[in-house]
């Protein structure tokens, strides 16, 4: 399967998409008070980059743990539906390193769309140096497409999820200005 197909595959969809939106909550919280206080130097591709790696590393971490104990709680349905006596008679067989490799792929999809959601305002406030605000009001609207598209994933109202994600990265591009947290 080629690596476009692999990312643009339905089952993949939602840890693109999530990916993305963490990157971008994650740069929001991070660096938006970095972004529009006046007297700092703003974007620059050195916090860009160190903001980016923080987010995918963190999110690397949590997607895997997340996928990984939603797969092996699967794994202990089906010993029940099959009548196991025993716990972890399906991890330990090839199933279990299965469920192992397919947590620890979509654990780096969702990392590499993380960095680069990341990216996106940080670069973006770089190339738009004023108003300070502008990247950020740009990278709120795209949190919000991204939203609608996350709802389309699991049939949920594109309307609310953008509007819901879109207050969300306000919040946190609020409460990032507030911490300042990358001086």
């Amino acid at each position: 399967m080629k690596l476009v197909d692999f990312v643009r595959h339905p089952r993949n969809r939602l840890d693109v998409v999530a990916g993305l939106i963490d990157g971008i909550l994650n740069a929001l919280a991070l660096a938006a008070g970095r972004l529009v206080h006046t007297g700092g130097e703003g974007a620059t591709l050195n916090l860009a980059l160190r903001v980016s790696v923080a987010a995918a590393v963190t999110t690397i971490f949590v997607f895997f743990v997340a996928h990984y104990a939603e797969l092996r709680l699967e794994l202990v349905r089906h010993e029940r539906e099959l009548n196991f006596t025993e716990h972890g008679r399906l991890a330990a067989t090839n199933l279990g390193r299965r469920v192992f490799m397919e947590s620890a792929s979509k654990a780096v999809l969702a990392s590499v769309f993380s960095l680069v959601g990341a990216l996106f305002p940080l670069i973006l406030c770089t190339w738009l140096p004023s108003p300070r605000w502008l990247g950020l009001a740009i990278t709120n609207v795209a949190l919000g497409l991204l939203g609608a598209l996350l709802a389309k994933t699991f049939f949920g109202s594109p309307l609310r999820w953008g509007f819901g994600l879109f207050v969300g990265g306000l919040v946190l591009a609020f409460v990032g200005m507030q911490l300042d947290l990358v001086g």
